[in-house]
């Protein structure tokens, strides 16, 4: 084998010095990027994060929560939300809720009802905070304080179930208890929602017409619901639980089953309902108490089956501004033979 020249000898040797230098290059490199990288402990940015929550004032929250930026609303909503749901201010929240005075009352309704409608804090742990005794008991006599305030008419809706007296700021009231009421009816039941403030309720149904009536206020919550379809909720959500039907019936505002399954037989059937002094209320406004239903009468012929048939297909047209006559009462004329 030949000898190796001097240039031989000399390549061979750059080579190996550079691949022991590439190595040793590559080496400072990765201990330069392992010096220079920034390790983050989660714990203590958890601890930095809440200690910085806290330390935010409301005015500078006040001014997040009027930012362009969706991120920085939803982050401010969401910490004045937590703090007024815990500690000190979720009592004076809640004892404001059932103050006496309208003002307090009214401001810690809106606050409460911004609470649980707005659509931001549905997946925060807000509305969990409220679904405890004293916050149904603040919302429930809230609600019994209204009831002294069914003084001045405030709607023009003629209902069996939805007072023309309500107050203004009832509603909404009655709006935080039907968002707040299915997360726990138990506890709403133990501060009285039934026992305290429907049992004392004027529904028109009740007040206008036989007290004994009362029974029959949840087949006209199911049949009006319309008229007041948040109160209908909240009857519909109280007989979802054995409790509330078990108190409902036991304050009288529910039938027992066998009277409920005769009801709902008798409104299957074709059955006629008369209105008693039809002539003198006719054009005016009346109350629910004049309507009755009476039974039917004996037919005893076919001429008088096809009397009732053209009653019952009968159309009323009026312009208004007078009272219904007979002229306003257009039939189907009357067949011979």
């Amino acid at each position: 084998m030949a000898p190796l020249s001097g240039d031989g000898v000399l390549w061979l040797c750059l080579g190996i010095s550079l691949f022991f230098a590439v190595r040793g290059i590559a080496t400072d490199i990765r201990q330069v990027v392992d010096l220079t990288e920034i390790k983050r402990d989660e714990r203590e940015d958890k601890i930095i994060s809440e200690g910085t929550e806290e330390a935010l004032k409301l005015d500078t929250l006040l001014k997040l929560s009027e930012s362009t930026s969706h991120d920085l609303r939803a982050a401010a909503l969401r910490i004045i939300s937590e703090r007024s749901t815990k500690g000190e201010t979720r009592d004076i929240l809640l004892a404001d809720l059932s103050s006496k005075n309208k003002t307090r009352r009214g401001k810690a309704i809106n606050a409460l009802h911004f609470l649980v409608s707005n659509r931001a804090l549905s997946r925060t742990s807000v509305c969990t905070r409220l679904r405890d005794l004293p916050t149904y008991t603040a919302l429930v006599n809230c609600l019994c304080n209204f009831l002294d305030e069914h003084v001045e008419i405030t709607s023009n809706t003629l209902s069996p179930i939805l007072p023309r007296t309500r107050p203004l700021g009832e509603k909404k009231a009655i709006q935080i208890l039907n968002s707040l009421l299915p997360e726990n009816i138990p506890c709403a039941l133990e501060a009285g929602v039934v026992s305290q403030w429907l049992t004392r309720y004027p529904f028109p149904c009740v007040t206008n017409a036989d007290p004994s009536r009362r029974r029959d206020l949840f087949m006209l919550m199911k049949t009006w619901w319309a008229d007041d379809a948040v109160m209908s909720s909240i009857f519909s959500t109280l007989t979802s639980h054995p409790d509330g039907i078990r108190q409902l019936r036991k304050h009288g505002l529910m039938g027992s089953m066998i009277e409920e399954e005769n009801d709902q037989d008798d409104d299957d059937g074709d059955s006629d309902v008369w209105m008693v002094d039809g002539e003198d209320t006719a054009g005016t406004s009346g109350t629910f108490g004049s309507f009755r239903s009476a039974p039917r009468p004996q037919e005893s012929s076919l001429e008088e089956q096809a009397l009732r048939r053209r009653r019952r297909e009968a159309m009323v047209l009026s312009e208004g501004g007078r009272p219904l006559g007979r002229d306003d009462i257009i039939q189907r004329p009357i067949q011979e033979g």
